[in-house]
C-alpha cells in the first residue's frame, strides 16, 4: 500500500549542509560564510556595475559573432543603478505588500510564527510535507545543547488514482494513512500528544497559526470539493477518526520552514530564502509595521513575526524587471503569463528555457552551430538548467565539457570550439544576471529590516541568513554573485553585520521547529 523510503538517523550534531538528501549522519554546523570574506575569495567574479566586462569579447568567435554577443551582453548586464532602482522597487512593493494593497506584487502573508528559537528547547515533534505526490514524515527530537537534535524519516507516494476526484476526505485519508504507518514505525509514548506542523504542496490562505483555507492543489490535483476547506479543521477531524495521539498545530510554508531550521542552530538567523525550481523568502519584521494584523487583537504591536513575502511574483506587472525580449517570449509560453516574472528570470525551472531560447536566436541567425538545430534543442525545456552549471565551470582548452553537453545531451552536430565558447557565455550572461537579481531583493528585505531594528541595530551582533535550494546549492558562481551583489547594495556598516548559511533538509526539519514554536505560542500566551 505504501511506497516509503526509510531514511531516519539518530545523531548528536546539527545538520551538515554538504551531506547526502537521504542521511542526516555525521553532521556539523552549517558553514557560515561573512559576506566581506566570501566576496573577497570568489574568482571571476565582478562588483554589479561591471558584472560581467568579462565577457566583452571571443576568443574564436568572427566578427559577426562578437557583435551579436556584444548585443547579448548589453541586453542582460545590469548596472549598479539599475540594481538599486529594483532594490526601491521592492522596497516599495513591501510596504504596499504589508498594508494589504492590492496593486503590490508580494503578498507579504503572515506567518503568526512569533518570536525565536535559542537551541536549547527539547521535545519530540512532528512534521508532515506533502509535496507533488511525496508525502514526508519525520519525527524530530530537539536535544537542546546548541541546536542538536535527532531526525527520523519516512517517504510515501499518492496513488495516480487519488489525485482526482469528488471527494477530496478521501486524499486527506490516504495522508492521515500514511502518517499513521509512520507512527507505528517509529513508536510512541503512551499518554502522548505530539504536536506538528504541516508543509503543505497547496495554495492556502492562511489567517492564523494553524488555521488556512485552501485556495487550489495544483500539482496535477482535482478536487473541486476541497476549495475553500480549511484543511488543518478537516485533517483534525480524520486524525481524531483515526485516533492517532497527534495535534496538528501550525501551516508551515517553505521559506518560513528554511529560517527556522537554521535559526535553532543559529539563533541570530532572521531571513530565510528557498531558491530552486520555485524561490521564495521569509523574514522577521515588526508586527506594527505590518498594518493587515490589525484586526487581530491577539497579536501584539511591539512582537516580530515572520513575514512570507512570497517573492516570485515581484516584477509581474513589468515595471520593475528589465525583461529581455527572450524573457517575454519565456512568459508568453508559460502557463501562467504575467505572473512570477522574478521566479522566471531567475529559478531553476526556467534558467535554461532563457538560455534555450537564447540559442535558438542565434541558430536562427546563422551564427551558432552552422544554423543547425536538433529535436532536443527545439524541445521547450529541452536545455536543462543543470548544463549551465558545467558549461560555467568548464576551463579546458578545447571546452569538452560543453561538448558533451552539447553533442551528446542535446544531440547536436559536431560543434566548433566558437560555438562551445559562445554558449558558455551565454551560460554566464544569463546565470550572472540571475543571482544580480536574488542579490538585489535580498538587499531589499535586508535595508527594510535594518529600517525596522530587526538584528541590525548598532548594538546587535549581526544577522544571519538561511538558504536553500538545489541552484543555490549547486551553481557554483552563484553564491559569489549573490554576496557581491549584496556588498555593493547594502551600505558597509550593514552588510559587515550579515552572515549566510546554506543548509539542506530544511522544509521537513523546519516544520517540526515551526511545531515548537507553535507549543511556545500558546504556552505564552495562557
Amino acid at each position: 500500500m505504501y511506497s516509503s523510503a526509510p531514511a531516519g538517523y539518530d545523531h548528536d550534531s546539527p545538520m551538515d549542509t554538504s551531506s547526502p538528501p537521504t542521511t542526516y549522519e555525521q553532521q556539523q554546523h552549517p558553514q557560515q560564510h561573512n559576506y566581506n570574506n566570501v566576496a573577497s575569495n570568489q574568482h571571476n567574479t565582478s562588483s554589479p556595475s561591471s558584472s560581467i566586462q568579462y565577457l566583452d569579447y571571443l576568443v574564436h568567435g568572427n566578427e559577426e559573432q562578437q557583435l551579436v554577443m556584444m548585443e547579448l551582453q548589453h541586453m542582460f548586464s545590469l548596472d549598479k543603478p539599475t540594481l538599486l532602482q529594483i532594490v526601491d522597487y521592492f522596497d516599495k512593493e513591501i510596504k504596499a505588500g504589508l498594508v494589504d494593497d492590492r496593486s503590490s506584487d508580494l503578498n507579504m502573508i503572515p506567518s503568526f510564527v512569533t518570536g525565536h528559537p535559542t537551541g536549547s528547547e527539547k521535545g519530540t515533534y512532528l512534521a508532515l510535507e506533502i509535496a507533488g505526490l511525496d508525502i514526508y514524515a519525520c519525527q524530530v527530537k530537539l536535544k537542546g545543547d546548541q541546536g542538536k537534535l535527532a531526525i527520523n524519516q519516512y517517504q510515501y507516494k499518492i496513488p495516480q488514482d487519488l489525485t482526482s476526484g469528488d471527494d477530496f476526505i478521501v486524499l486527506v485519508d490516504y495522508i492521515v494513512e500514511c502518517v499513521s504507518d509512520f507512527l507505528a514505525r517509529v513508536g510512541t509514548q503512551e499518554r502522548t500528544v505530539y504536536s506538528m506542523a504541516v508543509s503543505f504542496g497547496f495554495a492556502i490562505k492562511q489567517t492564523g497559526l494553524d488555521k488556512g483555507k485552501l485556495l487550489s492543489l495544483g500539482y496535477g490535483f482535482s478536487y473541486p470539493d476541497g476549495v475553500g476547506v480549511d484543511i488543518v479543521q478537516l485533517m483534525h477531524e480524520r486524525v481524531r477518526l483515526k485516533g492517532l495521539p497527534i495535534k496538528i498545530v501550525a501551516i508551515a510554508n517553505d521559506s518560513v520552514c528554511t529560517l527556522l531550521a537554521h535559526a535553532y542552530q543559529h539563533p541570530s538567523t532572521r531571513l530565510g530564502i528557498v531558491h530552486s525550481l520555485g524561490t521564495n523568502c521569509a523574514y522577521y519584521d515588526m508586527t506594527r509595521n505590518v498594518v493587515k494584523l490589525r484586526m487581530h487583537n491577539t497579536v501584539s504591536a511591539d512582537s516580530e513575526m515572520i513575514i512570507n513575502t512570497e517573492w516570485g511574483n515581484f516584477g509581474s506587472s513589468r515595471r520593475t524587471l528589465p525583461c529581455t525580449w527572450f524573457d517575454r517570449k519565456l512568459d508568453r509560453e508559460s502557463i501562467n503569463p504575467q505572473f512570477h516574472m522574478f521566479e522566471k528570470m531567475t529559478t531553476g525551472v526556467f534558467l535554461g528555457e532563457i538560455v534555450r531560447n537564447v540559442l535558438t536566436y542565434l541558430v536562427d541567425r546563422d551564427l551558432l552551430f552552422q544554423g543547425k538545430s536538433s529535436a532536443m534543442l527545439n524541445t521547450p525545456y529541452g536545455f536543462d538548467t543543470s548544463y549551465m552549471y558545467v558549461c560555467e565551470v568548464d576551463h579546458s582548452s578545447e571546452l569538452d565539457d560543453t561538448r558533451i553537453i552539447l553533442e551528446d545531451m542535446m544531440h547536436l552536430a559536431k560543434t566548433s570550439l566558437a560555438d562551445r565558447e559562445i554558449v558558455k557565455r551565454v551560460c554566464e550572461l544569463v546565470g550572472t544576471r540571475a543571482a544580480l537579481l536574488v542579490g538585489s531583493a535580498i538587499a531589499a528585505v535586508v535595508q527594510h529590516m535594518a529600517t525596522s531594528g530587526i538584528g541590525l541595530g548598532s548594538n546587535d551582533e549581526g544577522c544571519a541568513i538561511s538558504i536553500s535550494g538545489s541552484i543555490y546549492e549547486d551553481y557554483p558562481s552563484f553564491h559569489p554573485r549573490v554576496c557581491t551583489t549584496l556588498k555593493e547594495l547594502i551600505p558597509e556598516q550593514v552588510s559587515s553585520k550579515l552572515s549566510v548559511g546554506i543548509v539542506k533538509h530544511s522544509r521537513i526539519v523546519g516544520a517540526a521547529i515551526v511545531a515548537m514554536m507553535a507549543e511556545k505560542i500558546v504556552a505564552k500566551s495562557t
